[in-house]
């Protein structure tokens, strides 16, 4: 068994880093839909008066107060763990007396900070079960760089917390399990279907061979589903399944479509933003591919049956499966021999590339800047520099964080290159290895 220093400072822990630093150099500093923006305006209304609701909400979020009006209702379909994450951000802003929306700083860190602690738990989860930092640094990055989770991480909302809350169930033990599948459902729409692939998950892995642990599984998702239902969607809402979205059911706003076709325009796009995992998944035996499958079955299927005209064709596929990535990944290497030097390195830069390319792409803003005009996507720092009057703040944090990101990069190339063997590959394995 690893020593006492396995749970101290691990060279894994270096590529945790350098994906946390490029995520905080990339930090938007703005909301970026209506959900996000809703969501916000509700948890601003929390801080300010202790409701979760978009009645009175006062100076600065008359945008809102005229939604609210426009479709009668003050009620928000969001659920509250959502709006409860952000509170605590909020608040932060608020005390340095940043209170409208565009003044806004510390809220856009909730992102951030859910991404980074699933990618903790998943880089020791892997780390504990291969005794290879090496492994637990390849997830990270893989997990990290790709497009859809660092999306998630530069945008504030559910997201971020259900990736933390699935990996959370996938590294956690029995009662870690039971407490996820309970808050899934008061995070997201989506979250019994994620609740549900992670029951899916556990099965497949033992074989449904475990009936007791599977039954207490189930009932927790049960109650955690019930719980919601005559809590929060029959009084807040009164409609004890659809909740918030029983006014979308209504008006037709969701029609069910050819599956086919729905699992194309949704699957097609994410084969190209986590190759990684893919590749990883079809080298892998079928046991884990299964499971991985397990995992992302329920979301994806009825993601695939519903149709959304105004966001047709894909419906936001990235956001939307984001938080099924991590977790994946913690499964698939967790059980995985090496696949060599060389494939650490590319399928990094492929995950690398992934990012790159979809930050470039992602909601262009114009600013303007002494060397002319930026156009690309919404930057907190260049807000902060040339339209809040701040270049020594920006042009410091954006220093430190540069400089930070150079020196992890170099310790996590140089763990990449050299890796480890993991317990169960070819090589001697090592146990023993300090991580």
């Amino acid at each position: 068994m690893p020593g006492r220093g396995f749970d101290s400072w691990a060279p894994w822990k270096w590529a945790l880093v350098l994906v946390i630093a490029l995520h905080l150099l990339s930090t938007s500093g703005t909301w970026w839909i209506t959900d996000h923006g809703e969501t916000l305006a509700a948890a601003h209304q929390f801080l300010t008066s202790g409701k979760l609701d978009l009645q009175g909400l006062g100076p600065g979020w008359e945008e809102w107060s005229r939604i609210a009006a426009t479709r009668h209702s003050t009620t928000t379909r969001f659920l509250p763990l959502a709006i409860l994450s952000l509170a605590p951000f909020l608040l932060i802003d608020h005390a340095f007396g940043w209170r409208n929306p565009e003044e806004l700083r510390f809220v856009h860190l909730q992102g951030h900070f859910f991404v980074g602690l699933a990618l903790l738990m998943v880089g020791r989860f892997v780390a504990r079960a291969t005794a290879s930092s090496s492994s637990a640094a390849l997830c990270v990055l893989l997990a990290g760089f790709n497009w859809p989770v660092w999306m998630i991480a530069r945008r504030l909302g559910p997201e971020p917390i259900l990736l933390a809350l699935l990996a959370a169930f996938v590294t956690g033990g029995s009662k870690t399990r039971i407490a996820v599948l309970v808050l899934l459902p008061w995070t997201h729409a989506t979250g019994p279907l994620i609740g549900l692939g992670a029951i899916l998950w556990v099965g497949v892995e033992a074989g449904f061979e475990s009936r007791p642990p599977l039954a207490r599984l189930a009932a927790s998702w049960v109650f955690g589903v019930a719980s919601l239902a005559l809590l929060w969607n029959l009084p807040v809402h009164g409609h004890l399944l659809l909740g918030g979205y029983d006014r979308f059911a209504s008006n037709r706003a969701f029609d069910i479509r050819n599956p086919l076709i729905g699992l194309v325009s949704l699957m097609a796009p994410m084969l190209l933003w986590v190759f990684p995992l893919w590749w990883l998944s079809f080298k892998s035996s079928l046991r884990i591919a299964g499971q991985i499958m397990a995992l992302w079955v329920p979301l994806v299927a009825l993601l695939a049956l519903l149709s959304h005209p105004e966001l047709l064709p894909d419906g936001d596929p990235q956001r939307r499966l984001a938080p099924l990535v991590a977790a994946s990944l913690a499964v698939c290497l967790s059980q995985m021999n090496f696949p060599g030097r060389t494939t650490f390195v590319t399928l990094s830069m492929l995950a690398l590339v992934s990012g790159i390319f979809g930050l470039a792409s992602d909601f262009v803003a114009i600013t303007k800047t002494p060397l002319g005009v930026f156009s690309g996507p919404h930057l907190l720092f260049l807000r902060l520099a040339f339209e809040e009057g701040r270049p020594w703040v920006a042009g410091s944090a954006v220093a430190l964080l540069t400089f930070t990101a150079f020196v992890a990069a170099s310790k996590t190339l140089r763990l990449l290159v050299r890796p480890e063997p993991a317990v169960g590959s070819n090589d001697v394995p090592r146990p023993e290895s300090k991580l």
